[in-house]
């Protein structure tokens, strides 16, 4: 027998018992002619007013056995009100402990799926809150989500505590609206595994890897990974840059974070839409357009080419900025601000 049949089976049994001393009040109290107890419906109303502690005092017992038998509701409804809180209190805790734990979902649209939180991971997210966008975390520790909703916004961030291989789970970050799915696991067997399982029921998103290992970014950009990155590789290279030239590392590093000041620079990437007031134009016309009206330095502009992007460095006037492309400038807090009303659209992909 399951729980709920159990459950039910108890429910009943508690139910008929009531009615059982219901109806035995009824019948002591109708022989007595004081009694304004004078029908089944009387002594319903009676033990349903005791219960529930309001006790309006219309109907009452007046024989001895009739009040006897008032003291099993006066005694159940001390019983029944704790219950009742009790309960209230549970269901609320455990809305609240859902809600908390991501299992009602969320809204977000064009947003970065994070899944894994690690130290590595919490860099990421403080960049991707910096330049306002919007990122759901997955992670299997509760512990997890307490430490991110006490550094983070909810307006910007999102958490789910669950298994990663769950498909119904998954659902919740409402994934299949999300721009980019970051695979941030130590192990890169299971950065292999996660992203196969995610592949075959979100095929077309933008999958980015952080790898261990350099060596299998062949491997996994034959998976159809968008983009592979790997964290010693890129550290090693801003490390080296700064042996030898280290205003250049200051400044390369400086542009990896994203712009929270006006005196910072950072760099941003728009895509062009056809409301875009710079189609057509040239690059070398659109970099000095846009220093000069915004303040903002074109650095390159990515074409579509066979699914993948190739980025043209420092474009010249042998390029021109089209629909679908995007364009990547450098630029502050309010240079980003304007050229997302210029261009009509959210910084990102």
């Amino acid at each position: 027998m399951n729980r709920s049949v159990r459950n039910t089976l108890y429910f009943l049994l508690a139910i008929g018992i009531y009615l059982i001393v219901v109806g035995f009040l009824y019948a002591v109290e109708v022989q007595d002619k004081n009694s304004n107890i004078q029908s089944f419906g009387d002594a319903l109303w009676y033990s349903v007013i005791t219960l529930t502690t309001i006790g309006y005092g219309d109907r009452f017992p007046v024989s001895d056995v009739g009040r006897l038998i008032s003291l099993f509701f006066v005694l159940g409804s001390v019983g029944i009100l704790g219950f009742v809180i009790s309960q209230i209190s549970s269901k609320i805790y455990a809305f609240m402990e859902n809600k908390k734990l991501g299992y009602f979902g969320t809204k977000f649209e064009g947003h970065v799926v994070i899944i894994n939180w690690n130290s590595f991971s919490e860099q990421i997210l403080s960049e991707i809150v910096n330049a306002d966008q919007k990122a759901v975390v997955v992670t299997r520790n509760k512990s997890d989500v307490d430490f991110i909703y006490s550094h983070y916004n909810e307006k910007n961030v999102f958490v789910l505590h669950s298994d990663y291989v769950d498909e119904s789970m998954m659902k919740n970050t409402n994934i299949s609206a999300s721009n980019t799915v970051l695979l941030n696991f130590e192990d890169d067997t299971e950065n292999l595994v996660q992203l196969i399982s995610l592949k075959n029921s979100y095929p077309d998103l933008c999958y980015v890897i952080s790898l261990n290992n350099p060596s299998l970014k062949s491997t996994f950009q034959s998976l159809g990974v968008t983009f592979t990155l790997s964290k010693n590789e890129v550290a090693s290279k801003l490390i080296a840059s700064y042996v030898f030239e280290p205003e250049v590392a200051k400044i390369t590093e400086s542009l990896m974070s994203s712009a929270v000041s006006d005196d910072e620079m950072g760099m941003m990437q728009f895509k062009v839409v056809a409301s875009n007031p710079f189609i057509n134009q040239k690059g070398l016309d659109l970099f000095l357009k846009l220093k000069q009206e915004y303040n903002v330095i074109l650095v390159g502009i990515s074409k579509l080419n066979n699914r993948s992007y190739n980025l043209i460095k420092n474009p010249t006037n042998d390029h021109q900025l089209d629909v679908g492309d995007y364009a990547v400038i450098m630029g502050n807090p309010k240079g980003r601000e304007e050229i997302t009303m210029v261009f009509g659209v959210a910084e990102g992909i």
